[in-house]
């Protein structure tokens, strides 16, 4: 619903306080110790990293006038709270969080899959976003290649194919903390990230599918991709090349001006950031008047990726916070692939996607494939007291 701007609240809001009334009517209704500990931590957390900027502690800034304190607060507090209140309807319990992840993975494959197989062959595009909002998405891609002709590049329920994908990793990401078991339905939709044709989408999504082949297990479909490998990713890279020279460089070179606007910022504002109430001055002036960033030639703040939004607003030090402490309580090889790709993605780590993310691995431990396997072999043990007691029987 991050595409809906207030319209999200006007459907959140009700569906919330419904879920809190069926919660209490449940004769085995409870709140959750941990979740609501972890949600006191995190509220605290955003009312603090935002009071630099209202004192205007150098080198954080309020320069943005439309965004206040209390509406910066307010609208992370509805999704921490959103967040929180998914833990406590089911309880805690893992196995059906993960279940719902699942879901919710479903429900959005099952939306861009449509599109794909109906827009490819007759050119037209079902577009949920346009029939909400009024806005049509973005899935025209400007390409045309031999042979498939027209490229579309499909969005999902979002307005952009990077930001279709962003949210799948994210969904990924939580899905795969709760269990590491990567199924048919994780490869999917890691393949559907690809499929997106985002130009960001088709690097940081083979580097997953890679990363899924390198973990598998030996077989015959594993050595075929594996020497297919290279047509592959030349035929996915020239699609994405396509897709830069489609619109003459313009993409890319916004992008390369926002690099530069950032890296041009004083050092003292590079290191600690413009805090969460404020960005680039060179860029501020624009924000406040029209909002149409790309009149300075600049690509929106978070279109190079999570990490530059991060240094754009907590500099290099916010940046080596939040990463090093996603990357110590990820644990495994997988968890932190997933969570390097999740920097990449050109999501705001304001998006309630993330913020979900961040509830789960600050209130959750993540479980690896040790513990599946020693749940498994618990389950043999038992099988085989069962069997010696059926024969002492």
């Amino acid at each position: 619903m991050e595409n809906i701007d207030a319209l999200r609240y006007d459907l959140m809001v009700p569906l919330l306080g419904i879920g809190w009334v069926l919660h209490f009517l449940d004769t085995n209704n409870k709140i959750d110790s941990q979740s609501t500990k972890s949600f006191i931590w995190i509220s605290l957390l955003v009312a603090l990293i935002a009071l630099p900027s209202v004192f205007k502690i150098y080198p954080h800034m309020h320069n943005l006038v439309k965004y206040t304190y209390y509406s910066f607060v307010v609208g992370m507090m509805v999704k921490i709270f959103s967040a929180y209140s998914t833990f406590v309807f089911l309880k805690g319990d893992i196995n059906k969080l993960e279940k719902m992840v699942k879901y919710v993975i479903i429900f959005n494959l099952s939306m861009f899959f449509l599109q794909f197989i109906v827009v490819f062959p007759t050119g037209y595009y079902i577009d949920p976003l346009r029939a909400i909002t009024g806005e049509p998405s973005r899935y025209g891609g400007g390409m045309v290649i031999p042979v498939i002709g027209q490229v579309y590049r499909c969005t999902g329920f979002y307005e952009e194919p990077s930001t279709y994908a962003g949210f799948i990793v994210v969904l990924l990401a939580s899905k795969l903390y709760l269990n590491p078991k990567v199924d048919k339905l994780v490869i999917i939709a890691a393949i559907s990230i690809i499929m997106s044709f985002s130009v960001a989408a088709i690097a940081y999504g083979l580097i997953i599918i890679g990363y899924f082949l390198l973990r598998s297990k030996g077989s015959y479909l594993k050595y075929i991709l594996f020497l297919l490998s290279p047509l592959l990713v030349a035929a996915v890279i020239g699609i994405a090349f396509e897709r830069l020279t489609s619109q003459g460089g313009n993409a890319q070179d916004i992008r390369d001006n926002l690099n530069a606007m950032v890296f041009a910022q004083q050092l003292p504002i590079l290191i600690f950031g413009n805090g969460a109430l404020g960005i680039m001055p060179a860029a501020a002036g624009v924000m406040n008047s029209t909002g149409a960033i790309y009149r300075l030639g600049i690509a929106s703040l978070n279109d190079n990726g999570m990490w530059l939004f991060f240094i754009i607003k907590f500099g290099y030090v916010g940046l080596a916070i939040i990463g090093s402490y996603l990357f110590i309580k990820t644990k495994s090889t997988l968890n932190r692939i997933i969570l390097f790709v999740i920097f990449l993605t050109k999501l705001s780590f304001l998006y309630f996607g993330f913020i979900f993310y961040f509830f789960l691995v600050f209130n959750n431990k993540p479980v690896l494939e040790s513990d599946i396997e020693d749940d498994d072999d618990d389950d043999d043990d038992d099988t085989n007291d069962e069997g010696s007691h059926k024969n002492v029987d």
